[in-house]
């Protein structure tokens, strides 16, 4: 029986630390896994501008993905220490997260999110719990102010009335673009009313302010979320975070036939192959999405660009 870990901290590494570093997620970190974070923090410039992932493994060594590279620690956590943070996240009660957990992860208060790899256990062919955590994949959310600049200038430059598709590799940014999109759509002199789906509880917390007229739906499916915020919230502009399901490729066609724009993200490198090959390419060949900016790699992390659909290529 692991037992379950009441926090008695909350580290203060820095004033400048992303929100995460003062949650109750991290106060639940094993001490020597926090002591390494801070040696590690005290050896490198920028470090909370640049922390992206903080990874736990039973029996290997823990790591950080910091300053576009992986660093890793000294410190191997037994499998009672990762197991004891996972049950802390949890409250206690793995089964009240079966859904989340079923599906790989668990949402963190901060917006952070941490994803879960173990042995899992199935029935009738679908993932319904987990029986051993061999890691946790805490993804660091932080506010970058600027990164849905382009997304906002490009959805202003349609009228707000078209859709929008932003793509990149996994950890490429798409959730930070967003996050900061629905900020700057939903404030300021022209603001819209904004509906977030967010089902994961990344795209939630404090980082919108009193000002900004933003409605969240937290941790119900996309596809429902979607026909939730239509029928009831009269919104402007629907936001939602790497749709792929069929539920959600259907439920964004029937809302846009109603004249609502959904700003999407999906896992992707290439317009072309999610036009061709992905599925969501129904939305794209329908037309749903009147423009489209891909994230790619670059030497300094990710660039951003406006990409183009060769309509003719995809008939």
């Amino acid at each position: 029986m692991i037992p379950l870990r009441t926090p008695e901290r909350t580290p203060t590494l820095s004033p400048t630390a992303p929100a995460f570093f003062s949650s109750r997620a991290a106060g639940a970190l094993p001490e020597r896994l926090m002591g390494e974070i801070a040696r590690v923090e005290a050896a490198t410039d920028g470090f909370f501008g640049t922390i992206r992932e903080i990874r736990l493994r039973a029996g290997r060594r823990s790591s950080l993905f910091v300053g576009g590279r992986t660093v890793p620690l000294s410190v191997v956590l037994s499998d009672d220490e990762v197991t004891g943070f996972v049950r802390t996240l949890s409250g206690g009660s793995l089964y009240a997260y079966r859904d989340c957990l079923s599906e790989g992860y668990l949402p963190l208060d901060d917006g952070s999110r941490a994803g879960i790899s173990g042995d899992f256990f199935t029935e009738g062919g679908r993932v319904v719990g987990i029986r051993r955590v061999r890691s946790v994949v805490i993804r660091v959310a932080r506010a970058v102010p600027g990164a849905g600049a382009l997304a906002e200038r490009v959805f202003r430059r349609d009228g707000c009335r078209l859709g929008l598709l932003v793509f990149a590799p996994p950890g490429g940014g798409k959730t930070t673009v967003l996050r900061d999109l629905a900020l700057r759509l939903s404030s300021g002199a022209r603001p819209l009313r904004v509906a977030v789906v967010d089902c994961r509880g990344e795209l939630s917390g404090d980082w919108y302010g009193r000002g900004a007229c933003v409605d969240l739906l937290v941790g119900c499916p996309k596809a429902e979320g979607i026909a939730i915020a239509t029928r009831t919230l009269s919104p402007d502009v629907i936001l939602v975070d790497e749709i792929g399901g069929a539920e959600e490729v259907a439920a964004i066609r029937a809302v846009e036939s109603g004249g609502v724009p959904i700003v999407a993200t999906a896992h992707g490198t290439s317009l072309a192959r999610l036009a061709h090959d992905s599925p969501i390419s129904p939305l794209i060949r329908a037309g749903i999405f009147g423009s489209f900016i891909g994230i790619v790699p670059d030497r300094d992390g990710f660039l951003q660009r406006e990409a183009r659909l060769d309509r003719e290529e995809i008939g």
